[in-house]
């Protein structure tokens, strides 16, 4: 007879006793999705963040059987993901039993600005127009984006300037994934003139005196304060 099939085998004394460990136990199925999922990457506790990130993504929540299956893989502790898991606004735990959120997630910042600007009759607008099946609407800390007061999160997706019609705009677009703006990078920068007073300073071509006129034109009076090779105290 097998372990688990032998009447009180985790429990001493009279009584029938029970089948399985206490806890959560660890279900074939999601296993078999988790594992499936993380692949050939490693199973390092450093990248919990990231498992939980494509969890997330994958199947719109985390599961109490997901992260039970987690912990499997990373043979670490549930309590040690579950701290993880709930610390983040973005991330959405369901217990056994919990209906999971709808597929899409809108969160309107509660800033002062964007209060300032209408975030509540925003949100009560969205609320009253949408389906709460499909759609739900939350509120959020502070995005920084306090210069384009009302924003919000359509999934991942920034509106700035937001109002009910952007966002149906938006919606129908699917128009719900990160939009990355055209950044200049590092190569670009330095083709441009960056770095050349600190690498005029290093190859002795540009003398110290000359780059503090340069950075006392640009910073106002107060603000920065440096010490030179002279000993002397440049403000």
């Amino acid at each position: 007879m097998a372990l688990d099939q032998q009447t009180g085998v985790w429990k001493s004394g009279k009584g029938k006793g029970r089948h399985t460990t206490k806890g959560r136990q660890l279900l074939d199925q999601p296993w078999d999705e988790i594992r499936v999922l993380l692949g050939d990457t490693p199973r390092r506790r450093d990248l919990l963040i990231e498992y939980l990130h494509l969890i997330q993504d994958k199947f719109g929540h985390l599961s109490a059987a997901h992260l039970r299956a987690l912990t499997e893989e990373l043979r670490i502790s549930m309590a040690e993901i579950y701290e993880v898991a709930t610390f983040y606004a973005h991330f959405d735990v369901v217990k056994e039993g919990e209906a999971p959120p709808p597929a899409l997630t809108i969160r309107v910042c509660d800033s002062l600005s964007c209060e300032l600007a209408g975030a509540q009759a925003l949100k009560s607008a969205l609320e009253e127009g949408l389906n709460p099946a499909e759609v739900r609407v939350l509120r959020a800390p502070c995005m920084g984006r306090c210069d384009a007061a009302p924003v919000l999160e359509l999934g991942h997706n920034h509106i700035d300037h937001a109002t009910p019609e952007k966002v149906q705009e938006a919606i129908a677009a699917q128009e719900t994934h990160v939009r990355l703006p055209a950044y200049e990078n590092f190569e670009a920068y330095c083709e441009a003139g960056g770095y050349e007073a600190i690498n005029g300073l290093r190859s002795k071509h540009l003398a110290c005196v000359v780059l503090a006129g340069r950075v006392s034109h640009r910073v106002p009076n107060g603000v920065l304060c440096a010490e030179m090779p002279d000993r002397g105290i440049w403000r």
